[in-house]
């Protein structure tokens, strides 16, 4: 299946549908709406996907979740006060007693504004009056990163804004 074909699945008010992928079960746009506010508010991605021509956005957690009755689906279904669901090879779709999809659009501009601002904004650690304070706030980010829910790219876009930092840091003080 596609990502097209899954965004417009999402659509469909009368069914939630996550999708494994790997070692993970993802959602996407109206489903990931509907996972965040009624399962788990995990983070969402939101990325531009040029073949479908518009942004698209998911969350994705570890099969392992699951399997350890993290996120049992009978506890999914609960949650989204389904009617049934179906385990099928790849995915994994609720039926849905009403329309608890509304909203997406603002929903969604939301959560893409959000990751606009984050892009955009200056990092937190040149304001700081001393290389010592650099580390500390350094420190403090790491320390505040909740790596047990985030996903593989937001790790990776964290790390990419600790190397930023480190060589703000590097201009304003020389080589460290």
């Amino acid at each position: 299946m596609t990502l097209l074909e899954k965004v417009n699945n999402s659509a469909n008010i009368q069914a939630f549908t996550m999708y494994k992928e790997g070692l993970f079960y993802k959602c996407y746009n109206q489903d990931a709406m509907v996972f965040s506010k009624y399962v788990k508010p995990y983070k969402v991605n939101s990325k531009y996907v040029k073949s479908i021509g518009a942004e698209v956005l998911s969350i994705g957690f570890p099969v392992s979740e699951v399997d350890k009755g993290n996120l049992a689906f009978e506890m999914i279904s609960e949650k989204l006060g389904a009617v049934k669901y179906d385990i099928e090879t790849q995915n994994i779709t609720f039926c849905l007693k009403e329309d608890i999809k509304q909203g997406f659009e603002s929903w969604k501009n939301t959560i893409v504004m959000e990751k606009s601002a984050e892009y955009d904004s200056p990092p937190n650690v040149v304001k700081s009056p001393s290389i010592e304070a650099h580390y500390k706030e350094i420190i403090a980010l790491i320390k505040q990163f909740d790596l047990a829910n985030s996903t593989p790219m937001q790790g990776l876009n964290f790390i990419q804004q600790l190397k930023k930092e480190v060589q703000l840091m590097e201009e304003s003080y020389g080589n460290i």
